[in-house]
């Protein structure tokens, strides 16, 4: 049960926080990173750790970052994790050579090189399904100028029933597999216009002689696609070097992989992964990806890298643009116009925004259903509201009776402001409508002409109370 448990464990992809809490644990690093931010000893013989004596000469090289150390940009890993991590790096099987362009790119500690010799020879998986050393050098073919220009094509199988189509370009030795229960001439197209569709037709195929190559289907398909089919000596394989040595490759490695309990299809994908991810020699230690994409591609070993803090040109610009967009924002208590949709048809509603959900929505009330719903940012628009002044407008509706009767403006009552509540003796009522007039006493005034009684139209609205429902308690506003 222990060793399950721990198998399980070694599973799962070991990351720079993994790491740097390792770090703060391990007693030899924190005397090498303490030597780094306060300085080297002279010579050696003042270092009684052995471990740590060991860094005594790369004491130029090393650096730290977030509690870690770092060997130029690798990272220095405790002894914790390095076993975990070459299980890692060998997930594909990949040779020793393969494996330490790999480890080159990510981590570091003392005698790595040595740790992943002793690692692969060890391995049942690559003891068994290695190969014989290569008894002569084969003539391969020039390489060309750029990528997918030339491309070799073969088939590789049966396994359990299925072939694969591989396609290798001699330029980045990228590599496309295609698996398939038939390797018909209709197949083989289909696969290969798959391929173009990625990539681009090329230029030039090269194939072994096999019946779906030199059929007349075949030969109609390259004649379409305006490429130049080349095909090999009859029986000297070896003439189709690249795409024969690939599915050497691919047979012994999907083998290994899958001793681990790996279905074909998984096994497939990560042998795909982790070739194309490898760094090698003739490439200045670029991997296919790198030179075909013109970009590294992401994998699992990225975890072990600090995390990438600089901003590039083009988020700074895509920040710059999100900030230019979302100024338009609102506040609880806002008057807004919202749109309510009902069925297939929507209109403008006056509301009032409640509180904003997230960074774009928001739950507003309607005014005229007193009903609460939520709204896009999109969806919302400003509204204000008319402010209606007390104040004596420049524009005097007495002037008419004044000019018409030839009285004197300081003659005539003033009219006062209608009070929202009259009291039912100070009204008259006609036609529906309600009128305010003068109540002079005129025994004690000396008689004065009649004055002119200004109606003053207010409307009459039916009220009733209106009560919210329970729900919508929290969002009563006062």
């Amino acid at each position: 049960m222990v060793s399950i448990v721990r198998d399980a464990i070694e599973q799962i992809p070991v990351s720079f926080a993994a790491i740097q809490a390792a770090t703060k644990t391990d007693k030899a690093l924190q005397i090498v990173l303490q030597y780094i931010r306060e300085g080297w000893p002279t010579d050696t013989r003042s270092i009684t750790a052995p471990d740590v004596r060991t860094y005594f000469s790369r004491r130029e090289s090393l650096t730290h970052v977030n509690c870690c150390i770092l060997f130029h940009d690798r990272v220095v890993v405790p002894r914790k994790f390095r076993r975990q991590i070459l299980k890692q790096f060998h997930r594909g099987h990949p040779g020793m050579v393969r494996m330490k362009s790999i480890a080159r790119g990510f981590v570091f500690w003392p005698g790595i090189d040595n740790d992943i010799e002793e690692f692969v020879r060890n391995c049942t998986p690559c003891c068994t399904a290695g190969k014989a050393p290569v008894k002569t050098t084969l003539e391969s073919w020039p390489i060309p100028d750029k990528p997918w220009s030339r491309i070799h094509v073969d088939y590789a199988g049966p396994v359990d029933g299925i072939y694969f189509l591989v396609v290798v370009d001699p330029y980045t030795k990228w590599p496309e597999v295609y698996a398939n229960k038939s390797t018909t001439s209709r197949a083989t197209t289909k696969m290969l216009s798959q391929a173009f569709a990625t990539f681009g037709v090329p230029e030039t195929i090269v194939s072994d002689n096999g019946t779906q190559f030199t059929s007349h289907e075949f030969q109609v398909f390259c004649e379409k696609q305006g490429i130049r089919h080349i095909l090999t000596a009859p029986y000297h394989p070896q003439s189709n070097g690249l795409a024969e040595r690939f599915v050497d490759t691919l047979k012994r490695t999907l083998r290994k992989i899958r001793s681990g309990g790996e279905t074909l299809e998984e096994a497939l994908q990560t042998f795909l992964q982790v070739y194309r991810t490898t760094p090698t020699v003739d490439f200045g230690n670029k991997s296919p990806a790198e030179i075909m994409l013109e970009r590294p591609i992401r994998t699992v070993s990225s975890m072990l890298l600090p995390p990438d803090q600089t901003i590039s040109t083009a988020q700074a610009k895509a920040a710059q643009q999100n900030e230019q967009f979302n100024k338009k924002q609102f506040v609880p208590g806002d008057l807004v116009y919202a749109q309510v949709h009902q069925g297939n048809s929507w209109h403008w509603g006056a509301a009032t925004v409640i509180e904003r959900i997230g960074r774009v929505n928001y739950n507003v009330l309607l005014q005229d259903r007193q009903r609460l719903i939520r709204s896009h940012i999109d969806q919302l628009k400003p509204r204000s509201v008319e402010v209606v002044s007390n104040a004596t407008t420049s524009y005097d509706p007495l002037s008419i009776f004044v000019d018409g009767f030839g009285l004197d403006r300081l003659d005539i009552p003033a009219v006062q402001a209608v009070e929202p509540n009259l009291a039912p003796e100070e009204e008259t009522e006609t036609d529906g409508s309600h009128y305010f007039s003068d109540d002079s006493n005129e025994e004690d005034d000396p008689p004065q002409p009649d004055p002119v009684s200004i109606p003053v139209l207010t409307p009459v609205r039916p009220k009733r109370n209106i009560q919210l429902p329970a729900r919508f308690r929290p969002y009563w506003m006062a």
